[in-house]
């Protein structure tokens, strides 16, 4: 999958504007900006969650 350039779910998450409708736990499945499923990938030490159109999204962005 090719992951697109764009930032927009990032800068939405980081600045509180959108949210993930989630456990603490879970990665997230649903992109909280157009309601796409994402591409999750899961590590040992975390998560990473892609949509199509809005870019990528790491929980390790979460603890910063």
């Amino acid at each position: 999958m090719r992951t697109p350039q764009s930032t927009e779910l990032a800068d939405a998450i980081l600045s509180g504007s959108a949210t993930f409708d989630r456990r603490s736990y879970d990665a997230p499945r649903i992109c909280p900006l157009c309601g796409r499923r994402m591409v999750v990938k899961i590590n040992p030490v975390g998560w990473e969650a892609t949509c199509s159109r809005h870019g990528e999204f790491r929980s390790e962005w979460l603890e910063r």
